[in-house]
């Protein structure tokens, strides 16, 4: 009897202390070393199995969530936060049961950021049964998009069903976010070229059961909540920077001068992007320009109507919104404007004051001349018109934004985009800023002058744009997409060298120090002409 009470008590004791140890020292959680094999036990691994070229691996699991392959090349994606020195902790798991995975390459053994931003590829086995295939891992530092269509077609310009996962890379907590999507090709130009712009919509499915939609809002990356969404494909501008600069620029400068509960900009942050298990390169994730993030009241909503118009060419305008019917009427706001842009001086100066914002305006001109837009002279503009204090006023807000700081169009060339030496001592001349300027409507002359040395002192000093830069250049190449967008697309534009081009945005910056001592002689420089 003594002798069990005996065992019962170290029974008892081992029991407590094993509890406490795991309290006070807590299992960690094994990491990708764990699975590492030598190229023996790998040989051991593949003696009486078969290789196979058939698909054995159909997904791999990583803390929770099946990861984005490459199917032609059987590499999956890992997005990583590459900020964080430490590797991610957890496993990789065959998606079913039958196969095991092991790695032939240890990641654990790399130095995490230098893995990421040279894009190593690490070998990882798949074995079953009776035959193994090697796939390969590959970790980048931005967080992903997965588009798969119901067919399998790729998207284009009809409108096609399918399924949106978007992977952080910051987080292996909840990171994963999916949704049913609607997807076509968008954009101008660019439809020309061969990886393609795309507008999303969310969708989630009624919990009626019905089967029936409904739109789904999601945020991603900090960004608003909602359900549309474009895929900006970055392919004729080199750099991949010059848009996100351009539009960071405007977003604490000329967006945040506007009066209003809208925000009269929109933002874009960098993911990678595959399609129907493909890897489709680097992509800028942006919020669209509309009615909501603009906060205007639309058709149907409480009267009087806004509008919001858009500068497609030269005398080219289009009402955008969802409207039953558009009528002379929701152009006349518009028409007047244009009649006043296009009139005599004495009109111009009595009137524009009464129908748009010059501030505003004024603070456009100034953007397009340091950024140097020249595709935005004659398009590229909106045209938010807002009801205020009993009248139509017409604000202005700039929009696609990678024909800047030197890169020009170019329609002989594959990219669509040259590099202007010129253009970077020229004038942009957006006529309504001109004449502001030129008739000094409202104190436009010392209004400029007054308004670019404040910005000299935030967003346009040398310090800002400096450090926007490295930040933008750290994001697209230490991540590994910049190379990697580079292999695919190999007649797209890629240039990373990016001390040039804080060169020549701080030889901009200087060169308008001087000229903009006097605005109306400015308006004497050389314009530039397409």
């Amino acid at each position: 009897m003594r002798n069990r009470r005996t065992a019962l008590a170290i029974g008892l004791l081992l029991l407590v202390c094993g509890y406490l140890r795991l309290v006070v020292f807590p299992l960690e959680e094994a990491d990708m070393g764990s699975q590492a094999v030598t190229e023996q036990e790998a040989e051991a691994l593949k003696e009486g199995r078969t290789a196979t070229e058939e698909e054995l691996l159909q997904g791999l699991i990583f803390a929770g969530e099946e990861l984005p392959c490459d199917r032609p090349s059987g590499t999956f994606y890992l997005p990583v936060d590459m900020d964080e020195e430490d590797w991610e902790t957890g496993t990789f798991l065959a998606e079913g049961g039958g196969v095991k995975v092991y790695l032939l390459d240890n990641p654990m053994e790399d130095e995490k950021q230098e893995a990421v931003r040279t894009g190593k590829s690490y070998r990882l086995l798949a074995v079953s049964e009776d035959v193994y295939r090697e796939y390969a891992v590959v970790f980048s530092g931005l967080s992903i998009v997965t588009l798969d269509t119901d067919t399998g077609a790729e998207i284009r310009y009809d409108e096609i069903y399918g399924t949106l996962r978007f992977y952080e890379a910051d987080s292996k907590k909840d990171w994963v976010t999916e949704s049913v999507m609607s997807g076509h090709i968008r954009g101008g130009s660019s439809r020309l070229n061969p990886k393609k712009s795309y507008k999303i919509t969310l969708y989630k499915k009624n919990q009626t059961g019905s089967g029936a939609l409904r739109k789904n809002d999601v945020s991603f990356l900090g960004m608003r909540s909602d359900n549309e969404w474009l895929l900006y494909a970055m392919y004729s501008e080199d750099t991949k920077v010059r848009d996100k600069l351009s539009l960071d620029i405007w977003n604490e400068s000329g967006s945040l001068e506007i009066d209003g509960e809208g925000f009269y900009g929109y933002h874009m942050e960098y993911i990678e992007v595959f399609q129907n298990g493909e890897y489709w390169g680097i992509y800028g994730l942006m919020e669209p320009v509309d009615y909501k993030q603009l906060d205007l009241t639309g058709e149907g909503e409480a009267q009087p109507v806004e509008y919001l118009y858009k500068q497609k060419d030269a005398g080219v305008f289009e009402l955008k919104g969802s409207w039953t019917e558009q009528t002379e009427e929701d152009f006349e706001i518009l028409e007047a404007y244009r009649a006043y842009l296009e009139g005599d001086d004495s009109d111009f100066k009595a009137e524009i004051g009464n129908l748009i914002d010059v501030d505003n305006a004024l603070d456009v001109w100034l953007y397009l001349q340091a950024v140097i837009g020249m595709d935005n002279i004659e398009r590229n503009i909106f045209y938010p018109t807002v009801w205020e204090d009993g009248q139509y006023r017409i604000r202005f807000m700039p929009w696609d934004m990678d024909y800047t700081w030197g890169n020009v169009h170019d329609f002989d060339a594959g990219n669509r985009t040259r590099f202007s030496e010129e253009i970077l001592t020229m004038r942009i001349a957006w006529k309504l800023g001109d004449r502001l300027i030129q008739l000094d409507v409202d104190n436009a002359r010392e209004k400029v002058k007054e308004r670019w040395k404040e910005l000299r002192e935030t967003v346009y000093s040398d310090e800002w744009l400096t450090e926007h830069i490295d930040a933008y250049a750290r994001q697209v190449v230490d991540s590994g997409a910049f190379s990697r967008d580079e292999a695919l697309w190999v007649n797209g534009g890629h240039n990373d060298d990016y001390e040039s081009l804080k060169e020549l945005v701080l030889e901009r910056m200087a060169f308008l120090d001087e000229q903009l001592t006097d605005p109306l002689a400015y308006l004497d420089l050389e314009e530039y002409v397409e």
